[in-house]
């Protein structure tokens, strides 16, 4: 597998997909620190959305996997590793090996943009080194989790048009699911209704003011569902770890998710890689 792999490396290098998606990321990156500084020039600091790459890593990637993997379909490249004496295992974990390094390739250049352009701007972080470093080894392994989901769909797929939009829509689709599990959690418990008979000199306390109970409110073993499912779905994961680094985020259950997702991708897509008809 050690040539397929330096192969796949080799080609990494020349693929316009993986430079358009290390410039995505990396100007990504380095337009939100400025955007910080323009916009709150005293408030803002290096810690606001500092890994703010998660947000579109997985659309950056459903781009190039299915592009990265297509081509070696349309090119005929994998039917001649197969003759040529690979195993179909090796041939499915050397892409799926060379996709996950391409993502974190693509982090790394959004770190080091964040870096140069936010700490001459914005100083350096508030927050505890180790609560960065934890949560961008999160980061890298969502990256992880979506180069080997895109894999097993690239590598089942003969059609580099028909992957490319069953990647992207699903990178879409990721994303709409873990915004809407975040609304439904970030619904208040009550709302204030305003009384409009005060005077103006009156203000509304706990007299005079009429709280109403949210129906939208989740709480119990539901809430527990969803703040579970919210930080299990990789779009999930990519709207929190996009965000301010906050202490209280399930880190180590974002981490295990995503592992898992890895582990479940590549064993699903060897199992069925064997089985298909290489045209």
């Amino acid at each position: 597998m050690s040539n397929l792999l330096r192969a796949n490396i080799a080609r990494l290098w020349k693929n316009r997909a993986f430079w358009f998606g290390v410039f995505v990321l990396t100007a990504f990156g380095m337009i939100e620190r400025i955007g910080i500084f323009l916009s709150e020039k005293e408030d803002g600091s290096l810690d606001e959305a500092f890994w703010i790459g998660a947000l579109v890593i997985g659309f950056v990637l459903s781009i190039f996997v299915s592009l990265f993997v297509g081509t070696e379909y349309e090119a005929g490249t994998i039917r001649n590793k197969a003759i040529s004496g690979h195993t179909r295992s090796d041939i499915y974990l050397a892409n799926t090996i060379a996709c996950i390094f391409a993502g974190w390739f693509m982090c790394f250049g959004c770190l080091a943009a964040s870096l140069v352009v936010g700490i001459p701007l914005l100083g350096f972080f508030q927050t505890p080194l180790q609560m960065v470093f934890l949560q961008g080894i999160c980061v890298f392994a969502l990256s992880a989790a979506y180069a080997a989901i895109f894999t097993l769909i690239a590598m089942l797929c003969h059609n580099r048009a028909v992957t490319s939009s069953i990647c992207i829509s699903l990178a879409f689709l990721l994303l709409f699911l873990g915004t809407a599990i975040s609304n439904r959690l970030e619904q208040e418990e009550a709302y204030y209704i305003p009384n409009y008979e005060l005077e103006q000199y009156e203000t509304a306390d706990e007299e005079n003011a009429e709280w109403v109970l949210n129906p939208n409110y989740i709480s119990g073993a539901e809430r527990n569902v969803y703040e579970i499912a919210f930080s299990i779905l990789p779009g999930g994961q990519s709207l929190q770890l996009s965000g301010m680094l906050d202490d209280s985020k399930r880190y180590a259950e974002m981490f295990f998710a995503s592992f898992i997702w890895i582990i479940l991708s590549c064993s699903c897509g060897m199992v069925f890689f064997r089985k298909i008809d290489l045209k």
